[in-house]
């Protein structure tokens, strides 16, 4: 702000100098010229005059300029002496000037400037400084008198220029004082802009301080319509990604400790429990190892999913794209799952009405698959049914499955995609699910461009619908 305002000043300080130093050499060019040319005029008017010595019209002819011009008026003859003076303060004296003696020389005429307060000449630019103190500044000109071809004296014309100076300091102070007033509305001006512009990076760095120390809830508030405003937009979006993020690692890390901590306890009791029985039933040993069996299982299918999660939140997944048909797919997974269907008492139907073909990883989309159609058997009733169609829409294959079976609460509907998350937990558990499945299934669908969604009803029923992109040339 300094600086911005330091080069103002700087600025008008130029500004001001330049034009006071031109207005004055515009006055003293204009007065040198209308004085130069009375000079002139009342030389060519009084050379006869001082030939015959006729004192009376000379001096009439001189009273008369010097009243009308507010000036003075010396007839100075070729050796110098003043034959007259309007003020009679020098007649008949000798007139000892540089400029009376350059025209007695031969020159046609000359000027000067003089201070009648002090001795010795005062140039324009000394004179049109802020700090320089004029007395009082006069004119003086002085024009060659002929008589014919002969030089016979000199006319010195004396006028005031006082009043240009004082014109002039009256134009340097108020400029001055332009200079004081604009440079305090500019510093006032610059301390209310700065603010403007300091205030949202202040918060800005703040924001950003919380955040360092650790506190990811940190926002910044958005003003108007602009760069400073797009700025705090993109730090709170950037907050509230961070901060879901961490929430989420934070949520993940607490889910996965308890998924995987359920099944060691579990096991670490029935194995205390074989090791004090005594003595040992091999009916109970069997048993409990065969829990036990179970136990391990659950921990491998937990440690799989969550390996497989680990891996496309890192990008090491890679999709092994081919040409497939989503018909051939389908059809696949029905039959595989139809043995379980039927065990369950559940009608499971396959709808295809067309042909559709994708760029898909064939094993990728059929654990999709077969998870949605595996959860709508585990959570429909025995005499509940199962039914997948198969449509296109525009560019999108659109794969629908809708079961009968128990349905999903609405609180529950929008977090049925995150990890862990399980609607009934001690019947997900009873089913053997980690509540990971339907999180694996969402992130392969969008690595393959598609999305999916779920609509239900509790107590009538739940249906997914997945979409992929078909090929181009379907």
């Amino acid at each position: 702000m300094l600086s911005y305002l330091l080069i103002i000043v700087v600025a008008f300080s130029a500004v001001a100098i330049s034009l006071i130093q031109l207005v004055g050499e515009y006055f003293f060019n204009q007065r040198i010229r209308d004085d130069q040319r009375i000079a002139e005029t009342l030389a060519e008017q009084t050379g006869e005059s001082l030939v015959s010595l006729d004192m009376d019209t000379l001096y009439a002819l001189a009273r008369g300029t010097a009243d009308e011009n507010a000036g003075r008026v010396l007839v100075v003859d070729a050796y110098g002496v003043v034959q007259l003076d309007t003020q009679s303060l020098l007649t008949g004296t000798r007139f000892y000037n540089q400029e009376v003696a350059n025209v007695l020389s031969g020159a046609q005429s000359d000027y000067g400037f003089y201070d009648s307060g002090a001795s010795g000449n005062f140039w324009l630019r000394s004179a049109l400084s802020f700090y320089e103190n004029v007395s009082s500044m006069n004119g003086l000109y002085a024009h060659a008198i002929f008589s014919g071809e002969k030089q016979v004296g000199a006319l010195v014309y004396i006028s005031t220029v006082q009043e240009i100076y004082e014109n002039l300091h009256s134009i340097q102070w108020k400029i001055l004082s332009w200079l004081v007033v604009v440079a305090l509305l500019v510093l006032i001006l610059s301390m209310f802009v700065m603010r403007i512009f300091t205030r949202p990076i202040g918060e800005l760095s703040e924001g950003i301080r919380k955040m360092t120390g650790g506190d990811l809830s940190a926002r910044v508030n958005v003003r108007g319509r602009n760069e400073f405003s797009e700025l705090a937009r993109a730090f709170n979006s950037m907050s509230e990604k961070i901060e879901a993020l961490d929430k989420t690692r934070s949520q993940f890390v607490s889910n996965a400790s308890h998924e995987l901590k359920t099944p060691l306890s579990t096991m670490k009791i029935l194995i205390e429990t074989l090791l004090y029985q005594d003595p040992v039933d091999p009916a109970m040993t069997k048993d409990f190892l065969g829990d036990v069996n179970a136990e391990i299982d659950r921990l491998n299918r937990i440690v799989s999913d969550l390996l497989t999660l680990v891996n496309m939140d890192s990008g090491g997944m890679q999709l092994n794209l081919t040409d497939m048909s989503l018909n051939e797919l389908l059809e696949e997974q029905v039959k595989r799952l139809l043995p379980l269907a039927r065990e369950n008492g559940i009608e499971i139907n396959l709808t295809m009405k067309e042909e559709v073909r994708v760029s898909g990883d064939s094993l990728k989309l059929q654990q999709v698959i077969y998870n949605v159609i595996d959860n709508a058997i585990k959570y429909t009733p025995r005499g509940g049914e199962v039914e997948t169609t198969l449509t296109r829409s525009g560019r999108k294959a659109v794969i629908r499955i809708a079961d009968t079976g128990i349905g999903i609460p609405s609180e529950d509907l929008p977090h049925i995609f995150d990890r862990f998350y399980r609607v009934d937990k001690a019947r997900s558990r009873a089913t053997g699910g980690t509540g990971l499945g339907l999180s694996i299934v969402k992130q392969i669908v969008q690595m393959h461009g598609g999305d999916i969604r779920a609509t239900s009803t509790e107590g009538k029923g739940t249906t997914f619908e997945i979409e992929l992109p078909v090929q181009q040339a379907q």
